[in-house]
Parts: structure tokens; C-alpha cells; sequence
């Protein structure tokens, strides 16, 4: 406890989510602009035409699957905040998604251990973030494994053999040692290291199995609607659900690989699966993004708007 106090007592946490409250909402409006209507990789009476062109019924599905895929996050991130502080489901629902609102603020969204945290006590936001980042690393694991799997079996693009290895390696060596981190020994003895020993300590390997069940869960909830997407609209020569799921995690693969700061996400979630994708499609050029962008739209950018008014409205806690 003493190790948190240091480094929580230069922090005035209500004055930080009170200019967060009020940037957020501005900051996204801004982002929207720019990603859609300032975008020349984006045509937006192409999306809006293929949107048009959807059943109603598509929309009610997609709409099931986020919530679905949102559930399945608030729930890893209740299991793993409990270890702090008693927080019901619609409590951790309101801070995964003010998480996703702000995490527009920071580049590779950071901001989104941010805007979790205003749910939570001050004397447990620092431990709190800490487990958030190993949650959201279970989750970087998974896409990292059966990306890595469907890359080495449909091959969409030619890489050199020697960073397959050398990936592979690496990939291993992540593996090993999340599987490892709550044993992890810290060399230096600061502060902020204490603290990080102390919420890790209290991750069980139980618990790490745990997340990985949640983040491959999610995974999935990724994964089959877009790739249900590929098959509904355009039309491809994607015949097996399957092959498209793999097509999918290798393009979710890529871009989380890529290097992804706040104005040019949208420019990769374009190109990557315009790479993948290419040639699978017919009479479709140009299009290849669609199905991407529609689970775009209803995976992030609409629980962003609402975690962006979950925010405004929020009452900080001490």
C-alpha cells in the first residue's frame, strides 16, 4: 500500500478525468472526421452503398456480436478488478466502455487503461492499470498464436523465411514468459516496480489460464463476423467460412503488428485487408475493406460513442 501512496500522491485524479470528461468527446468527433471524411483510402457512398445493400436482419446480428464481444471483456476485466474491489457487471460494463473512449487519446490506444480506472479507487488504480495491461497482453497473445497459425497455412503475402523464424521465436518467448510473470524477479527495487510485483503477485497460473479463455472467446467474437461478413457481402471466391476466418486472422494479425498511431488506425484497417484479401474477390475492386469497416463501425467506433456519454456523466469515486 505504501508503495502505491508514492506514486499516487502527486496525482490529482478528479481534476484528471474532469479534463478527460470534457476532451473525449471532441477528440473523438475530431477522429471521425478525419478517418471518414478526410480519409482518400475511405469512400463513403461506397460504405454507405454497401451498407444500404445489407439486410436489416445483418445489422441486429452484428449488433449481437459486439455486445456479445464487449460482455466477454467486461467480464475478464470484473474477474481481474475483484482481485482489488468488490465491482458489479454494469459497473465494469461502464468502465470497459469509457476505456474504449478514451483509449482515442493516446497512440496504440494506451488511454484505454485510462479511462477503466476512473471506476476504480484511487488506492487501487495503479494495481488496477497493471492487471488491465495483463489482460489486454492475454489478449495480444491470442491474436499473436492464431494469427501467426492461419499466416503459415494460407500464406496471403511472401515474407522472408528468416523472419518466420525469428517470429515464431519471439512468439514463444512471449508465451513463456506471461505464463511466468507473476514469478517474474525484478532486478531494481523503485516504487513504481514494487507496485508492479505486488499486482502481479496476485495473478495465480489458475488466472492466467483464465484470461486466456476470455481472450480467445473474445477472439472468436472478432474473428466469425467478419468473417460471415467476407461470405454475406461482397461477393467472393472465399467459399469456406474457414479459409475466410483464417483470411481474418491473419489481417487482424498485420495490423496488430503495424505500426498504429491515432490518425492513420482507419489507413491500416483499409490497406490490410486490401492485402490480404486481393484477388479473393469478384468484380469487387476496391471494396475489399467493406466487411472490415462494418465490424469497425459497430466493434469500436459505436461503444466508443457510448463510453464516450458514460464518461461525461460519470461521478468520480475516491
Amino acid at each position: 500500500m505504501q508503495n502505491k501512496t508514492k506514486i499516487l500522491k502527486n496525482v490529482n485524479w478528479p481534476s484528471v478525468f474532469k479534463v478527460i470528461k470534457w476532451l473525449v468527446p471532441a477528440f473523438i468527433a475530431l477522429i471521425l472526421y478525419k478517418k471518414f471524411f478526410k480519409n482518400p483510402n475511405v469512400s463513403l457512398e461506397t460504405l454507405g452503398d454497401a451498407l444500404s445493400r445489407l439486410d436489416w436482419y445483418w445489422y441486429l446480428i452484428l449488433l449481437l456480436f459486439s455486445l456479445l464481444n464487449w460482455g466477454v471483456e467486461t467480464r475478464k476485466w470484473q474477474y481481474l478488478v475483484c482481485k482489488l474491489e468488490l465491482q458489479s457487471f454494469k459497473i465494469a460494463f461502464k468502465s470497459v466502455l469509457s476505456g474504449v473512449a478514451v483509449s482515442q487519446l493516446l497512440p496504440y490506444r494506451t488511454g484505454e487503461y485510462l479511462g477503466r480506472l476512473a471506476y476504480v479507487k484511487d488506492a487501487n488504480k495503479v494495481s488496477a492499470g497493471i492487471l488491465s495491461v495483463a489482460g489486454s497482453f492475454s489478449q495480444l497473445l491470442i491474436t499473436l498464436i492464431f494469427g501467426s497459425l492461419a499466416f503459415l497455412v494460407i500464406q496471403p503475402i511472401e515474407v522472408p523465411v528468416s523472419f518466420l523464424v525469428s517470429s515464431i521465436a519471439l512468439l514463444i518467448l512471449l508465451v513463456f514468459g506471461y505464463f511466468y510473470l507473476p514469478q517474474f524477479r525484478f532486478i531494481r527495487e523503485s516504487a513504481l516496480v514494487l507496485a508492479l510485483k505486488e499486482a502481479l503477485g496476485l495473478l495465480k497460473k489458475g488466472d492466467i489460464l483464465r484470461l486466456l479463455g476470455f481472450s480467445f472467446l473474445r477472439y472468436l467474437l472478432f474473428v466469425l463476423p467478419y468473417a460471415i461478413m467476407i461470405q454475406v457481402f461482397p461477393p467472393t471466391e472465399l467459399s469456406s467460412v474457414w479459409y475466410a476466418m483464417m483470411a481474418v486472422a491473419c489481417i487482424f494479425l498485420l495490423q496488430t503488428i503495424s505500426p498504429n498511431f491515432i490518425l492513420t488506425d482507419l489507413a491500416i484497417r483499409v490497406s490490410v485487408p486490401a492485402l490480404v484479401l486481393s484477388g479473393g474477390f469478384e468484380s469487387a475492386v476496391g471494396l475489399e475493406y467493406v466487411p472490415g469497416m462494418m465490424i469497425y463501425l459497430f466493434n469500436l467506433v459505436l461503444p466508443m460513442c457510448i463510453g464516450a456519454v458514460i464518461l461525461f456523466s460519470l461521478k468520480l469515486r475516491r
